[in-house]
């Protein structure tokens, strides 16, 4: 590609991006800082100002890497929404721009690429992720600038391009708990052996990205007993298992002993509804904020109180017992989380003053693209009544779909290390499409697994994987409908 075509290209993407956000800004769209002082994952803001590393060091219900963000913004400015607006603003256009790029490495050609990717970016999901303060939306932006970083590794070796990309998969882990520290390894690892012969570049960035992570599950070990990134992830495991069984049944296992009293009480409530003996902090703590004050400067819980390290492990031993005892529980749980996996990952509660301001394309991409079905089915059928909606076709057909294609774009590969014995030479492509289906399921079986409510939001995190592969899709077919179908229909050659 041509300097000058190059430039055009992203001025398009530029031009694009900003016709889109003055469109929703005029339909009343703000960014939303509504979350920082209310949402469990973040320390009290003012704590963040005044004593940022001491609670950073002391924080252990969510890895480090956002409330650090947080806190940098707080004190360049208390009113906090510039940074944080700017820093997801940035995020969005390289999120977009990624979209785009990853089709691109995959042979998608240039117009049905910037089609899918402005589909992509006017979606009403991205918009309200975007203009969220959580950690999804720059999250999502990393994973897509991750695997543009991996295929131009994989294809011209640069040892610089190897650190950034594992710098923003550090970055990814560092705000996501659901990207253990093992996952850093495991990629490592998958690309040294796809790629052995760049062993010498890719090894100290792995290491480097690791070792600095583990040090923030080294020091929960050490100060809580714990090597972990998330001290709260057991009471995510009780609300599949202890938190979906009945009242009655509940209250029956606790008098019986075979839970314990704490399963009646709501995995979100103040420490105030736990026996006093939770309260409790340990003489070298008392004099830490941020694990000593049960509530936050404005009123709100503070979730990284001492004491709930306590209340999670028996959330989490109350959760094993019903796992074992009530395995039915669980696989009901893990069948409607599944389900809400699919629908539109604007349907979780993010910011609802934005989303009442663009019914249209609520409308629009709901009902149109996304093909729901009529509602009158999730009053008729019980298990879509639970679920809370009917099926959305394009997303809970349409996207395992996609995956399926995927692996099998990949059977070949997989055939051949059989056949072999040993893992073949993948192409850029090849491993570009492990890469992107790896994640996908990941995210997937991991947030599925652990979470009943939001796991639409879990989606967004590969939504850009499942459009490049959709892409992928499209483009084969467009040449099948073209040439006429000529033998097997695979990965199209790369046009970038």
């Amino acid at each position: 590609m041509s300097h000058r075509a190059a430039r055009l290209r992203w001025l398009a993407l530029l031009s694009t991006f900003l016709v889109v956000h003055v469109g929703y800004w005029a339909a009343g769209v703000r960014f939303d800082t509504g979350s920082l002082h209310t949402f469990m994952q973040y320390l009290d803001p003012e704590l963040l100002r005044t004593r940022l590393l001491e609670s950073l060091w002391y924080l252990h219900i969510q890895p480090p890497v956002f409330n650090l963000f947080l806190g940098i913004g707080l004190k360049l400015d208390p009113a906090c929404r510039w940074f944080f607006q700017a820093t997801f603003l940035a995020s969005g256009f390289t999120l977009y721009a990624c979209t785009y790029l990853l089709q691109r490495r995959l042979g998608v050609r240039a117009p049905l690429a910037f089609v899918l990717a402005t589909l992509f970016l006017a979606s009403p999901g991205f918009i309200l992720w975007e203009h969220f303060l959580l950690y999804e939306f720059p999250c999502a932006a990393l994973l897509a600038l991750s695997a543009v970083l991996l295929w131009d590794f994989a294809e011209h070796g640069q040892r610089k391009v190897v650190w950034t990309f594992f710098g923003a998969l550090f970055l990814v882990a560092g705000m996501r708990s659901l990207f253990h520290l093992g996952y850093l390894v495991l990629v490592g690892g998958s690309l040294v052996a796809a790629r052995p012969r760049l062993w010498r570049s890719i090894l100290p960035a792995m290491l480097a990205a690791t070792l600095l992570l583990g040090v923030f599950y080294a020091k929960n070990y050490v100060l809580f007993g714990q090597f972990t990134a998330c001290t709260f992830v057991q009471k995510n495991f009780w609300i599949m298992t202890a938190g979906n069984i009945g009242w009655d049944e509940k209250v029956r296992a606790v008098v019986s002993g075979r839970l314990s009293p704490l399963s009646l009480i709501n995995r979100w409530a103040d420490l105030a509804a736990y026996p006093p003996e939770y309260a409790e902090v340990p003489e070298r703590f008392r004099d830490i904020p941020v694990l000593a004050n049960p509530k936050k400067a404005e009123g709100g819980e503070n979730y990284n109180h001492y004491g709930n390290i306590a209340i999670a492990k028996v959330y989490g031993a109350d959760a094993w017992q019903v796992f074992r005892d009530k395995p039915r529980a669980y696989l009901a749980a893990l069948s409607l989380s599944t389900y809400r996996y699919f629908a539109p990952t604007s349907s979780p509660p993010a910011s609802p003053e934005n989303k009442d301001a663009i019914p249209p394309m609520l409308w629009f991409y709901d009902q149109v693209l996304g093909l729901h079905l009529p509602d009158s089915l999730r009053l008729n059928i019980p298990y879509f009544y639970r679920a809370g909606t009917a099926p959305y076709l394009t997303l809970h057909l349409g996207l395992p779909l996609i995956t399926l294609y995927g692996c099998w774009l990949l059977w070949p590969l997989l055939m051949r290390a059989l056949r072999e014995r040993r893992l073949p030479q993948a192409s850029t492509q090849e491993l570009l499409i492990g890469y992107l289906l790896a994640n996908i399921l990941l995210v997937a079986i991991l947030g599925c697994a652990l979470d009943f409510h939001e796991t639409p939001r879990y989606r967004f995190l590969t939504n850009a994987f499942h459009l490049a592969l959709a892409g992928v899709v499209l483009e084969n077919l467009l040449k099948a409908a073209g040439d006429g179908i000529q033998g097997r229909v695979g990965l199209a050659h790369d046009i970038e």
